[in-house]
Protein backbone atom coordinates (compact mmCIF):
# COMPACT_ATOMS: atom_id res chain seq x y z
CA UNK A 1 0.00 0.00 0.00
CA UNK A 2 0.87 3.73 -0.27
CA UNK A 3 1.78 4.80 3.10
CA UNK A 4 2.69 8.28 2.34
CA UNK A 5 0.02 10.89 1.74
CA UNK A 6 -0.73 12.03 -2.09
CA UNK A 7 -1.72 15.06 -3.72
CA UNK A 8 -3.61 16.06 -6.02
CA UNK A 9 -4.04 19.56 -8.48
CA UNK A 10 -8.27 19.78 -8.73
CA UNK A 11 -10.19 21.90 -11.04
CA UNK A 12 -12.58 24.13 -8.68
CA UNK A 13 -15.66 22.62 -7.89
CA UNK A 14 -17.29 26.24 -8.99
CA UNK A 15 -15.49 27.05 -12.20
CA UNK A 16 -18.13 27.00 -15.49
CA UNK A 17 -18.19 27.99 -18.59
CA UNK A 18 -15.51 30.41 -19.88
CA UNK A 19 -13.65 31.21 -16.73
CA UNK A 20 -13.61 27.37 -16.11
CA UNK A 21 -9.53 26.69 -16.05
CA UNK A 22 -7.40 24.87 -13.88
CA UNK A 23 -6.72 25.41 -10.51
CA UNK A 24 -3.44 26.78 -9.64
CA UNK A 25 -4.09 25.19 -5.73
CA UNK A 26 -3.65 22.02 -4.44
CA UNK A 27 -7.09 21.33 -2.89
CA UNK A 28 -6.93 17.19 -1.86
CA UNK A 29 -4.40 15.30 -0.23
CA UNK A 30 -5.06 11.38 0.47
CA UNK A 31 -3.60 10.17 3.54
CA UNK A 32 -4.10 5.87 4.12
CA UNK A 33 -4.03 4.57 7.42
CA UNK A 34 -2.47 2.67 9.21
CA UNK A 35 0.49 3.04 7.15
CA UNK A 36 0.77 6.74 6.91
CA UNK A 37 0.64 6.79 10.46
CA UNK A 38 -0.83 9.74 12.56
CA UNK A 39 1.87 12.48 12.82
CA UNK A 40 0.87 14.20 9.71
CA UNK A 41 -2.43 15.45 11.79
CA UNK A 42 -0.62 16.19 14.93
CA UNK A 43 1.37 18.28 13.04
CA UNK A 44 -1.51 20.17 11.53
CA UNK A 45 -2.62 20.62 15.22
CA UNK A 46 0.48 21.95 15.99
CA UNK A 47 0.45 24.35 12.93
CA UNK A 48 -2.87 26.03 13.40
CA UNK A 49 -2.75 29.77 14.63
CA UNK A 50 -6.16 30.61 14.95
CA UNK A 51 -8.87 28.11 14.74
CA UNK A 52 -9.35 24.68 15.61
CA UNK A 53 -13.08 23.03 15.17
CA UNK A 54 -13.28 19.55 15.32
CA UNK A 55 -16.15 17.17 15.26
CA UNK A 56 -15.72 13.53 16.72
CA UNK A 57 -17.46 10.63 16.86
CA UNK A 58 -14.34 8.70 19.38
CA UNK A 59 -11.79 10.82 20.74
CA UNK A 60 -9.32 8.47 22.78
CA UNK A 61 -5.67 10.03 21.97
CA UNK A 62 -3.18 11.54 24.82
CA UNK A 63 -0.93 12.97 21.76
CA UNK A 64 -3.99 14.45 19.94
CA UNK A 65 -5.33 15.58 23.09
CA UNK A 66 -2.12 17.38 24.63
CA UNK A 67 -1.32 18.51 21.25
CA UNK A 68 -4.71 20.54 21.64
CA UNK A 69 -4.69 21.75 25.12
CA UNK A 70 -1.18 23.13 23.66
CA UNK A 71 -2.84 25.15 20.80
CA UNK A 72 -5.42 26.31 23.25
CA UNK A 73 -2.41 27.62 25.48
CA UNK A 74 -0.68 29.74 22.34
CA UNK A 75 -4.16 31.34 21.57
CA UNK A 76 -5.57 28.99 19.32
CA UNK A 77 -9.27 29.08 19.59
CA UNK A 78 -9.89 25.54 20.16
CA UNK A 79 -13.35 23.74 19.85
CA UNK A 80 -13.84 19.86 20.07
CA UNK A 81 -17.61 18.34 19.62
CA UNK A 82 -17.59 14.96 20.86
CA UNK A 83 -20.52 11.87 20.17
CA UNK A 84 -22.59 11.44 23.25
CA UNK A 85 -25.50 9.23 22.06
CA UNK A 86 -23.64 5.65 21.73
CA UNK A 87 -20.62 4.50 22.48
CA UNK A 88 -18.26 7.84 22.13
CA UNK A 89 -20.15 9.12 25.15
CA UNK A 90 -18.05 6.33 27.36
CA UNK A 91 -15.05 6.63 25.10
CA UNK A 92 -15.05 10.45 24.88
CA UNK A 93 -15.66 11.61 28.88
CA UNK A 94 -11.68 11.18 29.98
CA UNK A 95 -10.78 13.77 26.49
CA UNK A 96 -13.50 16.14 27.57
CA UNK A 97 -12.58 16.20 31.03
CA UNK A 98 -8.76 16.94 29.80
CA UNK A 99 -9.34 19.15 27.24
CA UNK A 100 -12.02 21.41 29.41
CA UNK A 101 -8.79 21.69 32.36
CA UNK A 102 -6.85 22.90 29.71
CA UNK A 103 -8.67 25.74 27.93
CA UNK A 104 -10.45 23.55 25.42
CA UNK A 105 -13.79 24.56 24.41
CA UNK A 106 -15.83 20.86 24.49
CA UNK A 107 -19.55 20.35 24.11
CA UNK A 108 -21.56 17.15 23.52
CA UNK A 109 -23.42 16.70 20.35
CA UNK A 110 -26.93 17.09 20.06
CA UNK A 111 -28.28 14.44 22.28
CA UNK A 112 -30.65 11.71 20.66
CA UNK A 113 -28.38 11.58 17.36
CA UNK A 114 -25.08 9.61 16.75
CA UNK A 115 -22.36 11.92 15.60
CA UNK A 116 -20.36 9.74 13.40
CA UNK A 117 -18.69 12.28 11.94
CA UNK A 118 -14.60 12.37 12.09
CA UNK A 119 -13.92 16.11 10.94
CA UNK A 120 -11.35 18.70 11.89
CA UNK A 121 -10.80 22.01 10.67
CA UNK A 122 -7.88 24.14 10.90
CA UNK A 123 -7.46 28.08 10.51
CA UNK A 124 -10.88 28.03 8.50
CA UNK A 125 -8.41 26.71 5.65
CA UNK A 126 -8.37 23.30 5.74
CA UNK A 127 -10.78 20.49 6.82
CA UNK A 128 -9.68 17.14 7.43
CA UNK A 129 -12.66 14.54 6.69
CA UNK A 130 -11.75 10.98 8.20
CA UNK A 131 -13.07 7.87 8.08
CA UNK A 132 -10.73 7.47 11.41
CA UNK A 133 -11.87 7.95 14.84
CA UNK A 134 -9.31 9.35 17.11
CA UNK A 135 -8.83 6.22 19.00
CA UNK A 136 -5.05 5.36 19.43
CA UNK A 137 -5.24 1.99 20.41
CA UNK A 138 -6.76 0.66 16.73
CA UNK A 139 -4.13 3.01 15.11
CA UNK A 140 -1.94 0.35 13.98
CA UNK A 141 -4.82 -2.94 13.23
CA UNK A 142 -7.17 -0.76 11.30
CA UNK A 143 -7.89 0.20 7.56
CA UNK A 144 -8.55 4.02 7.60
CA UNK A 145 -8.30 6.56 4.98
CA UNK A 146 -8.40 10.66 5.36
CA UNK A 147 -9.18 13.90 2.63
CA UNK A 148 -7.33 16.69 3.29
CA UNK A 149 -9.24 19.03 2.06
CA UNK A 150 -8.57 22.75 0.88
CA UNK A 151 -11.25 23.46 -1.67
CA UNK A 152 -12.71 26.89 -0.20
CA UNK A 153 -16.68 26.26 -0.50
CA UNK A 154 -15.97 22.68 0.83
CA UNK A 155 -13.59 24.05 3.89
CA UNK A 156 -16.62 26.75 4.24
CA UNK A 157 -19.64 24.45 4.39
CA UNK A 158 -18.02 21.89 6.55
CA UNK A 159 -17.38 25.13 9.36
CA UNK A 160 -20.82 26.07 8.58
CA UNK A 161 -22.40 22.81 9.42
CA UNK A 162 -19.74 22.65 12.76
CA UNK A 163 -20.72 26.44 13.55
CA UNK A 164 -24.79 24.75 13.16
CA UNK A 165 -24.25 21.76 15.41
CA UNK A 166 -21.86 23.41 17.99
CA UNK A 167 -24.91 25.84 18.81
CA UNK A 168 -27.48 23.21 18.94
CA UNK A 169 -25.43 20.72 21.33
CA UNK A 170 -26.79 19.80 23.42
CA UNK A 171 -30.40 20.02 23.52
CA UNK A 172 -31.01 20.89 20.10
CA UNK A 173 -30.80 18.60 16.74
CA UNK A 174 -28.03 18.81 13.41
CA UNK A 175 -29.54 21.01 10.82
CA UNK A 176 -29.34 20.53 6.67
CA UNK A 177 -26.76 22.29 5.97
CA UNK A 178 -27.07 26.40 5.00
CA UNK A 179 -24.33 25.90 3.07
CA UNK A 180 -24.05 23.78 0.14
CA UNK A 181 -20.88 22.65 -1.71
CA UNK A 182 -20.85 20.69 -4.50
CA UNK A 183 -19.16 17.24 -3.82
CA UNK A 184 -19.98 17.19 -0.04
CA UNK A 185 -22.38 13.66 1.03
CA UNK A 186 -24.27 14.61 4.58
CA UNK A 187 -26.13 12.62 6.86
CA UNK A 188 -28.85 13.77 7.70
CA UNK A 189 -29.58 15.95 4.99
CA UNK A 190 -33.32 16.28 3.90
CA UNK A 191 -32.73 19.25 1.36
CA UNK A 192 -30.91 17.45 -1.21
CA UNK A 193 -31.48 14.12 -1.14
CA UNK A 194 -29.98 11.52 1.96
CA UNK A 195 -27.03 10.32 1.63
CA UNK A 196 -28.59 6.95 1.37
CA UNK A 197 -30.00 8.11 -1.96
CA UNK A 198 -26.20 9.32 -2.59
CA UNK A 199 -24.25 6.46 -2.15
CA UNK A 200 -27.07 4.36 -4.06
CA UNK A 201 -26.41 6.60 -7.17
CA UNK A 202 -22.99 6.41 -6.94
CA UNK A 203 -23.00 2.94 -6.96
CA UNK A 204 -25.95 2.46 -9.79
CA UNK A 205 -23.65 5.32 -11.76
CA UNK A 206 -20.91 2.93 -12.73
CA UNK A 207 -20.64 2.22 -16.05
CA UNK A 208 -17.79 -0.95 -15.82
CA UNK A 209 -16.16 -1.32 -12.39
CA UNK A 210 -16.96 -0.97 -8.82
CA UNK A 211 -15.38 -1.46 -5.57
CA UNK A 212 -16.72 -1.49 -2.07
CA UNK A 213 -14.90 -0.91 0.89
CA UNK A 214 -16.90 -0.71 4.47
CA UNK A 215 -17.10 -1.51 7.76
CA UNK A 216 -20.82 -2.33 7.36
CA UNK A 217 -23.41 -3.37 5.04
CA UNK A 218 -26.72 -3.80 6.08
CA UNK A 219 -28.49 -1.19 4.11
CA UNK A 220 -30.64 -3.34 1.61
CA UNK A 221 -30.39 -0.03 -0.51
CA UNK A 222 -26.74 -0.19 -1.12
CA UNK A 223 -25.93 -4.13 -1.13
CA UNK A 224 -28.56 -4.39 -3.80
CA UNK A 225 -27.48 -1.33 -5.79
CA UNK A 226 -24.29 -3.61 -5.58
CA UNK A 227 -26.18 -6.76 -6.66
CA UNK A 228 -27.56 -5.08 -9.58
CA UNK A 229 -23.89 -3.78 -10.85
CA UNK A 230 -22.94 -7.11 -10.86
CA UNK A 231 -26.08 -8.34 -13.12
CA UNK A 232 -25.58 -5.98 -15.34
CA UNK A 233 -22.23 -7.26 -15.65
CA UNK A 234 -19.78 -4.83 -14.38
CA UNK A 235 -16.64 -6.13 -12.57
CA UNK A 236 -18.13 -5.65 -8.54
CA UNK A 237 -15.90 -6.27 -5.93
CA UNK A 238 -16.19 -6.03 -1.83
CA UNK A 239 -13.24 -6.33 0.82
CA UNK A 240 -14.84 -6.18 4.61
CA UNK A 241 -13.75 -7.77 7.71
CA UNK A 242 -15.79 -10.82 7.86
CA UNK A 243 -19.38 -10.94 10.45
CA UNK A 244 -22.33 -12.97 10.58
CA UNK A 245 -24.03 -9.69 10.47
CA UNK A 246 -23.61 -8.95 7.21
CA UNK A 247 -24.45 -12.83 5.92
CA UNK A 248 -27.53 -11.58 4.04
CA UNK A 249 -25.63 -8.77 2.00
CA UNK A 250 -23.02 -10.97 1.19
CA UNK A 251 -24.91 -14.02 0.19
CA UNK A 252 -27.14 -11.32 -2.14
CA UNK A 253 -23.87 -9.53 -3.90
CA UNK A 254 -22.21 -12.89 -4.34
CA UNK A 255 -25.28 -14.73 -5.55
CA UNK A 256 -25.63 -11.53 -8.30
CA UNK A 257 -22.12 -12.02 -9.33
CA UNK A 258 -19.90 -9.88 -6.86
CA UNK A 259 -16.46 -11.25 -5.48
CA UNK A 260 -16.38 -10.79 -2.02
CA UNK A 261 -13.30 -10.58 0.16
CA UNK A 262 -13.24 -10.93 3.99
CA UNK A 263 -10.47 -10.60 6.39
CA UNK A 264 -10.91 -12.49 9.88
CA UNK A 265 -12.21 -10.33 12.34
CA UNK A 266 -9.31 -11.04 15.01
CA UNK A 267 -6.68 -9.64 16.73
CA UNK A 268 -4.04 -10.36 14.45
CA UNK A 269 -5.58 -9.43 10.74
CA UNK A 270 -6.69 -5.57 9.29
CA UNK A 271 -9.64 -4.50 10.23
CA UNK A 272 -11.74 -2.80 7.26
CA UNK A 273 -12.83 0.65 8.63
CA UNK A 274 -12.34 2.55 5.76
CA UNK A 275 -15.43 3.27 3.51
CA UNK A 276 -15.30 3.54 0.17
CA UNK A 277 -16.76 3.28 -3.34
CA UNK A 278 -14.42 3.26 -6.43
CA UNK A 279 -16.06 4.17 -9.96
CA UNK A 280 -14.55 2.97 -13.00
CA UNK A 281 -11.16 3.20 -12.14
CA UNK A 282 -8.89 3.99 -14.82
CA UNK A 283 -11.01 5.36 -17.17
CA UNK A 284 -12.74 9.10 -17.86
CA UNK A 285 -15.85 8.63 -15.66
CA UNK A 286 -13.80 7.55 -12.30
CA UNK A 287 -14.71 8.85 -9.05
CA UNK A 288 -14.16 8.11 -5.30
CA UNK A 289 -16.46 8.50 -2.62
CA UNK A 290 -15.21 8.13 0.96
CA UNK A 291 -16.14 9.37 4.46
CA UNK A 292 -17.54 8.29 7.33
CA UNK A 293 -20.65 7.31 6.36
CA UNK A 294 -21.02 2.99 6.81
CA UNK A 295 -23.34 1.08 4.75
CA UNK A 296 -26.55 0.95 7.33
CA UNK A 297 -29.83 2.64 7.50
CA UNK A 298 -29.13 4.69 10.71
CA UNK A 299 -25.94 6.06 9.39
CA UNK A 300 -26.82 7.13 6.27
CA UNK A 301 -30.11 8.78 7.41
CA UNK A 302 -29.78 9.84 10.70
CA UNK A 303 -26.30 9.74 12.10
CA UNK A 304 -24.20 13.43 11.80
CA UNK A 305 -21.89 11.68 8.83
CA UNK A 306 -19.18 13.60 6.13
CA UNK A 307 -18.04 12.20 2.85
CA UNK A 308 -16.09 13.36 0.14
CA UNK A 309 -16.87 12.73 -3.59
CA UNK A 310 -14.12 13.51 -6.24
CA UNK A 311 -13.86 12.68 -9.47
CA UNK A 312 -11.27 12.81 -12.27
CA UNK A 313 -13.00 15.61 -14.26
CA UNK A 314 -11.71 17.50 -11.02
CA UNK A 315 -8.36 16.49 -10.48
CA UNK A 316 -9.40 13.44 -8.65
CA UNK A 317 -6.69 10.70 -10.91
CA UNK A 318 -3.88 10.70 -8.17
CA UNK A 319 -5.99 10.59 -5.09
CA UNK A 320 -8.26 7.45 -6.99
CA UNK A 321 -5.38 5.75 -8.54
CA UNK A 322 -3.49 5.75 -4.48
CA UNK A 323 -6.85 4.41 -2.75
CA UNK A 324 -7.19 1.73 -5.96
CA UNK A 325 -3.97 0.83 -5.09
CA UNK A 326 -4.62 0.11 -1.61
CA UNK A 327 -8.24 -1.20 -2.20
CA UNK A 328 -6.16 -3.82 -5.16
CA UNK A 329 -3.55 -4.78 -2.25
CA UNK A 330 -6.68 -5.40 0.39
CA UNK A 331 -8.37 -7.55 -2.32
CA UNK A 332 -5.38 -9.54 -2.42
CA UNK A 333 -4.74 -10.04 0.67
CA UNK A 334 -8.34 -10.85 1.77
CA UNK A 335 -9.57 -13.97 1.53
CA UNK A 336 -12.70 -15.34 -0.50
CA UNK A 337 -15.81 -14.95 1.49
CA UNK A 338 -17.63 -19.04 1.57
CA UNK A 339 -21.48 -19.15 2.73
CA UNK A 340 -21.73 -21.49 5.78
CA UNK A 341 -24.60 -22.80 8.19
CA UNK A 342 -25.14 -19.55 9.60
CA UNK A 343 -25.47 -18.10 6.51
CA UNK A 344 -29.67 -17.48 4.97
CA UNK A 345 -29.97 -18.73 1.46
CA UNK A 346 -29.82 -15.32 -1.02
CA UNK A 347 -33.23 -13.43 -0.64
CA UNK A 348 -35.05 -10.60 -2.17
CA UNK A 349 -33.56 -7.30 -0.39
CA UNK A 350 -35.52 -6.98 3.02
CA UNK A 351 -37.63 -3.74 2.80
CA UNK A 352 -38.20 -1.32 5.58
CA UNK A 353 -42.02 -1.78 5.79
CA UNK A 354 -41.56 -4.86 7.97
CA UNK A 355 -39.15 -3.27 10.79
CA UNK A 356 -40.91 -2.43 14.04
CA UNK A 357 -41.34 -0.51 16.26
CA UNK A 358 -40.81 2.09 14.24
CA UNK A 359 -38.82 6.16 15.24
CA UNK A 360 -41.31 9.20 15.96
CA UNK A 361 -39.76 10.15 12.07
CA UNK A 362 -40.96 7.13 11.21
CA UNK A 363 -37.43 5.14 10.66
CA UNK A 364 -36.48 1.73 11.49
CA UNK A 365 -34.33 1.23 14.41
CA UNK A 366 -30.83 -0.03 14.17
CA UNK A 367 -28.39 -2.29 16.54
CA UNK A 368 -27.17 0.54 18.71
CA UNK A 369 -29.42 3.32 18.68
CA UNK A 370 -31.14 4.72 21.82
CA UNK A 371 -34.42 3.35 23.24
CA UNK A 372 -37.36 4.95 24.39
CA UNK A 373 -38.58 4.24 27.75
CA UNK A 374 -41.66 3.18 26.62
CA UNK A 375 -39.97 0.15 24.65
CA UNK A 376 -37.72 -1.13 27.18
CA UNK A 377 -37.72 -4.86 27.09
CA UNK A 378 -39.29 -4.80 23.85
CA UNK A 379 -38.30 -6.63 20.99
CA UNK A 380 -38.80 -5.75 17.30
CA UNK A 381 -36.99 -5.90 14.09
CA UNK A 382 -34.17 -3.29 12.62
CA UNK A 383 -34.34 -2.02 8.89
CA UNK A 384 -32.15 -4.76 7.87
CA UNK A 385 -34.77 -7.75 9.16
CA UNK A 386 -32.64 -8.48 11.82
CA UNK A 387 -33.98 -8.89 15.02
CA UNK A 388 -33.45 -6.77 18.24
CA UNK A 389 -34.23 -5.87 21.79
CA UNK A 390 -34.20 -2.88 23.87
CA UNK A 391 -32.38 -3.64 26.76
CA UNK A 392 -29.68 -2.00 29.31
CA UNK A 393 -26.12 -1.88 28.26
CA UNK A 394 -24.70 0.93 30.04
CA UNK A 395 -27.81 2.86 29.09
CA UNK A 396 -31.01 1.85 26.85
CA UNK A 397 -30.46 0.48 23.12
CA UNK A 398 -31.45 -1.61 20.76
CA UNK A 399 -29.44 -4.22 20.49
CA UNK A 400 -29.65 -7.86 18.40
CA UNK A 401 -31.77 -10.31 19.98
Amino acid sequence: MCAAAVALSATSALASGAGARAAASTYYRLVQYPGAGFSGFYSQIARARHTIDMEMYELADPIAEQDLAAAAARGVRVRVLLDSAFSGAAVNNSAAAYLTAHGVAVRSAPAGYIFHIKATSFDAATSDVSTANLVSKYYAGTRDAEIIDTNPAQVRAIEQTFANDWSAAPAGAPRSQTVQASGLVWSPNTGSGTAENALASEIGAAKKRIDFESEELSDAAIYGALAADARRGLSCRVVMTNSSEWDTAFAAVTAAGCHVHVFPDSSTALYIHEKLILDDRGTAGESLLIGSQNASVTSLTRNRELGVLLTRAHGGAAVIASAGATFDSDFANASPWMASSRTPSPQPAPTTAACHPLSRAGNCYEPGEDCSDADHRLTGVAGDGEAIICEDDNGWRWEPN
